[in-house]
């Protein structure tokens, strides 16, 4: 009965393996970037590297839409889905954003706001200097590499704050402050070219979502006839 017993704990063992190894994907990188095919839609992770060279989120390795890529000689077994320190962040999306040393877009849902997760490189990742969102989606700059959840920027709750707090939370807010002059000027332009409303809030002490919003109410009423760039925000 004892052998029995043991050699029904070795079938589901062996059986459980098979699974797992069915689940993760073997990708390496020969030095340059490769993809691989992994379903990434609810993210991915490295369970198991197999190279000499360092795998390193963000740097030699990430993911996106196409599938796991790997760089720079990495090699190991990937698995999609989140890994622990992902699983943190809960059902929350992860979108990795990495800056080659000039500021770089990734596209991403900002409107319920925008949560550092995990920084990857020596650069820092300061928010508003080196990262930061708006209506078009996460930016990072100056060298900035990191994993960013969507929808994790907590709001504070305005009651009970001094007047001179709720005065520094609007000007915060506004999409100067939140953008930087070069960008918001841009957006500002941007709207002016096509919002057909006779007071449009095309203003950089506006924020960045309603300028957006308005960009691309506008850019859909004006459909093929519309300027080249509001292809960028009817994505």
């Amino acid at each position: 009965m004892r052998i029995w017993r043991c050699g029904v704990w070795l079938v589901a063992a062996l059986a459980l393996a098979a699974v797992v190894r069915a689940q993760t994907i073997a990708c390496s990188s020969d030095g340059t970037k490769k993809y691989c095919v992994v379903d990434t839609t609810q993210g991915a992770h490295l369970v198991k590297q197999r190279s000499d060279a360092p795998c390193k989120q963000g740097e030699s390795w990430g993911y996106d839409d196409k599938g796991v890529w790997v760089d720079h000689g990495c090699g190991g077994d990937f698995a999609p889905g989140p890994g622990a320190a992902t699983a943190a962040v809960g059902a929350m999306k992860i979108v990795t954003c990495t800056s080659n040393g000039g500021k770089k877009y990734c596209d991403a849902n900002t409107h319920h706001g925008i949560k550092l997760v995990k920084q990857h490189g020596d650069a820092p990742c300061k928010e508003g200097s080196s990262w930061g969102y708006d209506g078009l989606g996460i930016w990072v700059d100056q060298g900035c590499s990191a994993d960013f959840a969507l929808g994790g920027a907590a709001q504070p709750a305005a009651g009970g704050l001094s007047d001179e707090a709720k005065a520094k939370s609007a000007e915060d807010k506004t999409c100067l402050k939140e953008a930087g002059k070069a960008r918001s000027d841009q957006m500002v332009k941007q709207c002016l070219q096509v919002s057909p409303a006779t007071h449009p809030p095309c203003n950089a002490q506006n924020s960045c979502e309603l300028i957006t919003d308005e960009i691309r109410r506008s850019c859909q009423l004006l459909g093929t006839d519309g300027p080249g760039f509001c292809s960028g925000y009817l994505k």
